[in-house]
């Protein structure tokens, strides 16, 4: 006679993106029985653009514009690793004022793409209110990047080998602050209305805990790490461009949910508002990108040599190793994304054993960029 498999032993496959409004052009294969998820497997590739193989057939100038695609969540963080992996190979010693403006441009990149992930969480988890709002403030500090590097999104590799592509407006730093002191309140409030949202809260309280020894294991970087506890950033642990200079604190929380992660990229912003006021005070004049490197035309070799340069982007630990073999292009360019990490082992971990419903709030809890997974 026929032995039936008992019904509780059955499971179906469950597909969550690339077409999902909240997936983000990044797709996760789900084996399901009944609510609870058994197991996960990332599915990327949905955004290759192929980028580090591109700019082996460009010189370093114009591999700064292709920096910017490598994640429009957050290009001028890109920008700036890039810059310093091109400046490490070649030698170069930007100027004072130009390495004030990138921390300027990156902390500001910063607030911009925390709101980006606010905005994603709250339309993942039904808070529509808070994905307008979170949007429309981000608003804000895309026009102080229209007036300084004449484009909203891409910045047109603003952040370039050598120093930056042009000076800050003289007026700019009056709007900047401006802009800090009357949003700032404004953004408290709705991620106030967002951490202690009842719902928001039964949703992400308890809920992905990832403990320290498992980030450390399977490679987060980022807000990711530091809500498990470390307080691990590369501004502080080792200092580039002048970060050196500055008065600010880490966050970091203590239980690895998501709701800790979503409480340290909010102290993020705050420090990152404190960190830009500081720059726009201690700025120094001079000039702004190095006076050897203002004309393209004068990029015709790259000295043979390699670099390692690491920044602490948005999302986590940015790195780019560059080799160069004594041409004008670059002959091997390989960068280090924090997504990448964070969407294949992190998140695999993560959804084992969850619920169905819980899968966005974790997903957009990590704060992921499909685009650096699929560079």
């Amino acid at each position: 006679m026929e032995t039936l498999t008992p019904l509780y032993d059955t499971y179906y496959n469950l597909y969550f993106g690339p077409a999902h409004c909240g997936s983000g052009n990044f797709g996760v294969k789900l084996r399901v029985r009944g609510e609870k998820i058994i197991d996960a497997r990332a599915d990327p590739g949905y955004l290759h653009r192929g980028f580090e193989k591109l700019m082996e057939y460009r010189v370093p100038i114009q591999n700064a514009v292709l920096s910017d695609r490598l994640c429009v969540l957050e290009p001028l963080s890109w920008n700036l690793v890039h810059a310093e992996a091109v400046e490490e190979v070649m030698g170069i010693e930007i100027p004072e004022r130009a390495s004030y403006i990138r921390v300027i441009m990156a902390e500001l990149t910063r607030i911009q793409s925390h709101l980006i992930w606010f905005a994603a969480f709250s339309m993942g988890t039904g808070f529509d209110a808070g994905f307008k709002l979170a949007i429309g403030y981000r608003d804000y500090i895309l026009d102080i990047f229209e007036r300084i590097t004449g484009a909203r999104v891409y910045p047109a590799g603003y952040i370039c080998p050598g120093g930056v592509r042009r000076d800050i407006p003289e007026n700019i730093s009056r709007k900047i602050l401006d802009t800090l002191d009357y949003r700032e309140e404004e953004m408290i409030e709705l991620f106030h209305d967002l951490l202690y949202n009842p719902i928001i809260i039964e949703r992400t309280r308890g809920v992905g805990v990832l403990k320290l020894k498992d980030a450390v294991r399977l490679g987060a970087t980022g807000p990711v790490l530091r809500a498990c506890g470390l307080k691990a950033d590369v501004r502080k642990d080792d200092p580039y461009e002048v970060y050196g200079e500055f008065d600010f604190e880490i966050p970091t929380g203590r239980k690895g949910d998501a709701l800790s992660r979503l409480k340290v990229g909010v102290e993020e912003m705050k420090e990152s508002v404190n960190i830009v006021k500081q720059a726009l005070e201690k700025m120094p004049p001079g000039d702004y990108i190095h006076p050897n490197l203002k004309r393209i035309n004068l990029w015709k070799k790259m000295p043979p040599g390699e670099s390692y340069a690491r920044i602490e982007a948005a999302r986590g630990e940015a790195c780019c190793y560059m080799v160069s073999d004594g041409h004008p292009q670059p002959y091997r360019v390989k960068f280090r994304g924090p997504s990448f990490l964070h969407m294949i082992p992190v998140l695999e971990f993560l959804l084992k054993g969850t619920e169905v419903a819980d899968v966005p709030a974790i997903y957009w809890s990590l704060n992921p960029c499909p685009a650096d997974m699929d560079r």
